[in-house]
C-alpha cells in the first residue's frame, strides 16, 4: 500500500490562501468593510485549527460543533463588531464560500488528472498530491473573478426590477406615460418649494408641453436653460417653469429647466401613488441607454 508524506508547513499555506480568499468573498456578498489584517488574522485561525488533524491527542477537537466554534471565530476575528444578525448572514456566506470553493478545487483537480479513481483512495490521493497546488491557484483564479464582478452584477440584476415604475404626467388636458426607475443619487430638489425632483427625458415628454415652449427649447443649446427660460415670457406660466440647479461628476454648476406638473401618477406592482408637488427637470440626452427608463425618480418622492 503507498504511503504518502504530508508536509505540515504546506497545509498550513494552502489552508491560509483558501481562508482568506473564502473571507474576502464573505465581505463582498455581506457588502461589509475589512481590512487585510484581519483577513489574515481570521485565516490564520482556521489555518491553525486544520492542524489539529495531524496531531492524535487533538483528534477529539475535530467534531462538527468544534467546526463550528472556530467559524464563528474567524468570522468574528475579521468583522466584529457587527450586529449579531448579521454575524448571522456573514457565516452564512461564510460557509456557502467554503462549500462552493471547496468543490471547486476538487473539480478541478478531477479535471487535470489524467487517469479514472476506479473508487480506490490511493487514485484519489495520487491526484490530489500531483494537482492540489494548482486546482487551489486556479480556483482561486475563479473565486476572484467571481468575487469581484457577481456581486455588483447579481445585485444590479435583482433589484432593477424592484426599482422599476410606470410613470404618468399630466398637464392640463394631456398626459404622457414612460418607463421610470428609482434613483438613490437623485436628491435634486426645488429651491423655492423644495418639493423633490423628477429628472426626465425631454423627447419622451415634450408631447404634453405647450408647443411654444418646445419651439423655445429647441432653438437653443441643451446647456443654456437660463436663456430658455428669460424667453419664454408669457409661456412661462402654463407648467410654472423654472430653473433646478444640480451638480455631477465633472460639473459643479449647472442647471436644468424644470417644471410642475399637475399630477403625477407612479405604478409600481399594484401600488399607485399620486403626488401634486413635484417638479420634474427635462433633461436633453439618453438616461439609461440599455433600459427602458425614460426617467430618473428621487428618493423624496416616495
Amino acid at each position: 500500500m503507498p504511503t504518502y508524506v504530508v508536509y505540515v508547513d504546506q497545509v498550513f499555506i494552502g489552508s491560509l490562501v483558501m481562508n482568506m480568499m473564502i473571507l474576502w468573498v464573505t465581505a463582498r456578498l455581506g457588502k461589509i468593510a475589512y481590512c487585510l489584517w484581519r483577513l489574515l488574522a481570521g485565516a490564520a485561525v482556521g489555518a491553525g485549527y486544520s492542524l489539529f488533524l495531524f496531531i492524535p491527542s487533538l483528534e477529539g477537537y475535530l467534531g462538527s460543533g468544534y467546526k463550528l466554534l472556530v467559524s464563528l471565530l474567524m468570522v468574528a476575528v475579521v468583522f466584529i463588531p457587527c450586529r449579531p444578525r448579521k454575524v448571522l448572514v456573514l457565516l452564512a456566506y461564510f460557509y456557502i464560500s467554503t462549500f462552493i470553493l471547496g468543490g471547486t478545487v476538487l473539480g478541478i483537480i478531477s479535471f487535470l488528472h489524467k487517469s479514472t479513481f476506479d473508487g480506490q483512495l490511493t487514485g484519489f490521493m495520487q491526484a490530489v498530491d500531483a494537482y492540489l497546488w494548482y486546482g487551489i491557484l486556479l480556483a482561486l483564479l475563479i473565486y476572484w473573478l467571481l468575487g469581484r464582478f457577481l456581486p455588483v452584477a447579481l445585485r444590479k440584476r435583482l433589484m432593477q426590477p424592484l426599482l422599476q415604475a410606470d410613470l404618468t404626467m399630466h398637464l392640463g388636458e394631456r398626459k404622457v406615460s414612460l418607463g421610470a426607475m428609482l434613483d438613490t443619487g437623485n436628491s435634486l430638489s426645488d429651491p423655492l418649494t423644495g418639493a423633490p425632483v423628477i429628472i426626465a427625458e425631454y423627447t419622451a415628454i415634450k408631447e404634453i408641453l405647450p408647443e411654444q415652449v418646445c419651439t423655445v427649447i429647441e432653438s437653443h443649446e441643451r446647456d443654456d436653460s437660463a436663456a430658455i427660460l428669460a424667453a419664454l415670457g408669457d409661456n412661462i406660466r402654463p407648467g410654472n417653469f423654472r430653473i433646478i440647479p444640480y451638480r455631477s461628476v465633472g460639473r459643479d454648476n449647472g442647471w436644468l429647466l424644470g417644471f410642475r406638473p399637475d399630477l403625477v401618477e407612479l405604478k409600481a406592482g399594484d401600488n399607485l401613488i399620486q403626488v401634486s408637488e413635484v417638479v420634474v427637470a427635462l433633461y436633453r440626452e439618453c438616461l439609461q441607454c440599455n433600459t427602458s427608463c425614460r426617467a430618473l425618480l428621487p428618493t423624496g418622492l416616495l
